[in-house]
C-alpha cells in the first residue's frame, strides 16, 4: 500500500483542525491589517535643528612704507607692501590699514580704536604698558560694505618713545610693541541683539636698522541661524511590507479554507480515511509487524481474512507470533499452525484474488 501523500496529510489535518486553523488565519488577517493600519497612519516626527541662514565676521591688516632713501635695493618713492622686514635706514613712517566686514543682511554700528602699544614683560609676567592713541573712526556697516581705519607710524617718534621709556625705568625686562585695533559692533540681526568687541593686533620688534612684523592676528567668525524643523517619521521599508504581506496572507489564507470548506476539498473519501487509520495503526503496531511474502496455499489448511490490521495484531499477539507484511502483493498475514490469518489492504493489486483464495472470513472461522 502506498504511503499516504503530503497533500492527504495535510487535508486531514485541515479537516481535523478546520476551525483552529480559520481562526489563526483569520487572526493573521486582523494583526496584519491592525499592523499595516498603524505603519501607514503614523503621526510620529521628529525635531531636527535646521541652518536657515548663516552670517561671518572678518578683520584684517595691511601695512606699506614708502621709501625716501636712496639705496641699492631700493629706490626712493618705491611702495613697500605687507612687508615682513621693513628698514629704518631707507623708510620714515609705516602706513596701517585695519578693515572690518560682515555678511549679515543688517546694518551693524561699528566704532574702532587704533593704538601702539609699548610693554615690558619678564617671562610671563608684564612689567609696565603704555598706550598711545593712533586713529578712531565710526561707520554704519552693512554687507559687502568696509569699516577701515587707517594710521600712520613714526618710526623715528617709536625709537623715540622707547628710549624715553628705558631712560625713566632702565632695561629691565622685554619690550614689546603691538598695533591694537578694537572694534566695538552694536545692531540687530534677526530680531536679535548684537553686541560684541573684537580685538586685532600687528605685534612688532623694533631695532636700530630694522622694523619687523610678527604674525598677524585677526578676527574670522561664523555664526549660524537655526530654526526646529518637525518632519514626520516614516517607519522602516521592512515594516512597511511586512504588514502588508501579513495583511494579504492572512486574507488569502481565510479566503482559501472558506473555498476549499464550501467545495468539499478537505473531506476524506472512505479510501483516504482507511489509508490514513492503516497508516497509524501500523505505526502503533510497528514492533509486531516484519517485512515478508505470503505464503503458498499448500503449507497451510485455510487461509482466514481479518477485517482490520488492528485485529490481525490480536491474533498475533495471542498466539505469540508476528504479523508479516507483504508489501509486493499488499497483504499482512500471521502463520499460525496450520491456519494463515491475513488482512488485505485497501489498495492490493491481488485483492480480489487473495478474497477469493481465503477459505473463510475470521467471523466465520471463529463460529467453529
Amino acid at each position: 500500500m502506498s504511503a499516504p501523500t503530503r497533500s492527504l496529510r495535510l487535508r486531514a489535518l485541515l479537516s481535523e483542525w478546520f476551525v483552529y486553523v480559520l481562526l489563526i488565519a483569520v487572526l493573521l488577517a486582523v494583526v496584519g491589517g491592525g499592523w499595516a493600519y498603524t505603519v501607514h497612519t503614523s503621526t510620529e516626527v521628529e525635531t531636527s535643528q535646521v541652518t536657515v541662514e548663516s552670517w561671518s565676521e572678518t578683520t584684517s591688516f595691511t601695512h606699506s612704507a614708502v621709501v625716501t632713501n636712496d639705496s641699492l635695493p631700493f629706490a626712493r618713492g618705491e611702495r613697500l607692501t605687507n612687508r615682513p622686514v621693513y628698514y629704518t635706514s631707507v623708510i620714515e613712517t609705516i602706513d596701517i590699514s585695519y578693515r572690518y566686514e560682515h555678511t549679515a543682511g543688517s546694518e551693524f554700528r561699528v566704532t574702532t580704536d587704533a593704538s601702539l602699544v609699548y610693554q615690558g614683560v619678564e617671562g610671563e609676567a608684564q612689567l609696565w604698558q603704555y598706550t598711545e592713541p593712533l586713529a578712531s573712526n565710526q561707520s554704519t556697516v552693512t554687507r559687502n560694505n568696509t569699516h577701515i581705519v587707517n594710521a600712520t607710524l613714526d618710526v623715528s617718534q617709536m625709537e623715540q618713545t622707547l628710549a624715553e621709556i628705558q631712560a625713566q625705568l632702565g632695561a629691565t625686562g622685554t619690550t614689546q610693541l603691538r598695533i591694537v585695533a578694537t572694534s566695538r559692533v552694536a545692531g540687530e540681526y534677526n530680531g536679535e541683539t548684537v553686541e560684541q568687541t573684537h580685538e586685532s593686533t600687528i605685534p612688532l620688534v623694533i631695532t636700530p636698522q630694522t622694523l619687523r612684523v610678527q604674525s598677524v592676528e585677526t578676527v574670522d567668525a561664523s555664526y549660524e541661524e537655526t530654526e526646529t524643523v518637525e518632519q514626520r517619521v516614516d517607519a522602516p521599508l521592512s515594516a512597511q511590507l511586512g504588514s502588508i504581506v501579513l495583511t494579504v496572507s492572512g486574507v488569502l489564507f481565510t479566503a482559501g479554507l472558506a473555498i476549499a470548506r464550501r467545495r468539499r476539498l478537505l473531506r476524506l473519501t472512505p479510501a483516504e480515511r482507511e489509508m490514513l487509520d492503516l497508516r497509524q495503526q501500523e505505526a502503533e503496531f510497528a514492533d509486531w509487524i516484519t517485512t515478508g511474502t505470503f505464503p503458498s496455499e499448500q503449507e497451510f489448511e485455510s487461509v482466514i481474512t481479518v477485517d482490520t490490521l488492528e485485529g490481525l495484531v490480536d491474533i498475533a499477539i495471542d498466539t505469540n507470533n508476528r504479523v508479516i507484511k507483504d508489501e509486493q502483493l499488499g497483504v499482512s498475514a500471521v502463520l499460525a499452525d496450520r491456519y494463515v490469518y491475513i488482512y488485505i489492504l485497501p489498495d492490493s493489486p491481488a485483492r480480489e484474488w487473495l478474497l477469493n483464495y481465503a477459505d473463510m472470513s475470521f467471523d466465520e472461522f471463529d463460529g467453529f
